[in-house]
């Protein structure tokens, strides 16, 4: 530990700042697919990743490129200049442009990462595209709530407690209100420090665990977090190796770029299992809770057949669709629940209102 401290204290200041860096998906797709374009013209490795480091709209990834050229000079290889940079290129794409060095097929493998690229980023957007429309939906119904608190409460309160038998229910809701209102800085406050402690939690490894957990068990959208997962892995694994890579060090970087706390450590075992001597569809079979039976035969016609890269594409093609399509339902499954939300929330605030003057009509009317 005190060691890996000492080499980052070492570092230069410049690099360090770098690799705190964020680089949008697709400005690191469009930079890739130029630098292989270069690379396809014959440019000098060092001289296209110096013409890179002045193309993009992102000037973080503009100097990036600009340490890289650097490094290159220095006599680094690419793959070890973007090992540097872990955040922007992950291990997975240091290691397919690390075996193009070595295979003589640099631009062939840029232009695989880049396509790969791609389709992660489509594979992602859609995912979040599921998600939006119920927070949305979710944000509007809790503004609604917080209006009638602070606006349309307080100038019927007065109106209310003039009535005589105010219903339990108006009187409890107005007191909540009226507390809100009172003590909205201490309210506030606690939810931030709620907001914070949550977070600060989602970071260790408890928390690591839970939200994976949640993510594979959570109603309705647990098939879609799961089918994506499985397209991620599917299209890593297949990627690392179409490069030649071992598929015991493929499996290692798979495991380390999954996103899913849970899957990574299933990975990490399966690795494991691989080193030792299994093959790799009887190591996912000791996890079908994770891995169904037609994921596994697929793997296990791949190795025999000797074209498992390719049945790992077409799983990858395959549960790709899947999330597409489940994205595509996904405001189907849930706009009943989110409507019936809406209708309570819309319901409890109008029975509120209501109440009261229909109790003064009726003792008016008698």
């Amino acid at each position: 530990m005190k060691k890996e401290k000492s080499v980052k204290e070492k570092q230069p200041k410049e690099l360090r700042k770098l690799q705190r860096s964020s680089v949008s998906t697709s400005n690191l797709l469009i930079s890739i697919k130029s630098l292989a374009a270069l690379l396809k013209a014959s440019l000098p490795l060092s001289e296209a990743v110096e013409t890179m480091s002045g193309q993009s709209n992102d000037e973080n990834l503009n100097h990036i490129y600009k340490y890289l050229h650097g490094e290159i000079k220095k006599g680094s290889t690419l793959s070890e200049a973007m090992k540097l940079f872990p955040k922007v290129f992950p291990e997975t794409i240091a290691s397919v442009v690390d075996a193009g060095e070595k295979g003589g097929a640099l631009e062939g493998n840029l232009v695989f990462i880049a396509d790969s690229i791609k389709k992660e980023y489509e594979l992602n957007r859609k995912l979040r595209g599921a998600l939006i429309y119920p927070l949305i939906i979710i944000s509007m119904t809790i503004a609604e709530f917080l209006g009638m608190i602070f606006i349309v409460l307080p100038k019927l309160e007065a109106l209310f407690l003039s009535f005589p038998n105010i219903p339990k229910l108006t009187l409890y809701i107005m007191k909540i209100a009226g507390y809100i209102r009172t003590n909205w800085l201490i309210v506030l406050g606690v939810i931030i420090v709620l907001g914070i402690i949550i977070g600060l939690f989602l970071k260790t490894k408890p928390g690591k665990i839970f939200i994976s957990w949640l993510s594979l068990n959570f109603p309705i959208l647990k098939k879609l977090f799961t089918s994506n997962i499985l397209a991620s892995f599917s299209r890593t694994l297949s990627i690392l190796l179409s490069s030649a890579i071992p598929i015991e060090t493929a499996l290692s970087i798979s495991a380390s770029t999954m996103s899913n706390y849970i899957y990574s450590k299933i990975l990490t075992q399966i690795q494991q299992n691989v080193v030792e001597g299994q093959n790799l569809a009887d190591s996912l079979s000791q996890h079908q809770k994770y891995f169904n039976s037609s994921f596994i035969k697929m793997v296990d016609i791949g190795e025999i057949s000797g074209t498992l890269e390719n049945n790992l594409m077409y799983l990858h093609e395959y549960y790709a669709d899947d999330v597409t399509e489940m994205s595509n339902n996904i405001i189907t499954f849930i706009e009943p629940l989110l409507l019936i939300l809406v209708g309570a929330v819309i319901g409890l605030l109008g029975i509120t209102i209501l109440m009261p003057i229909y109790q003064l009509m009726n003792s008016i009317n008698a």
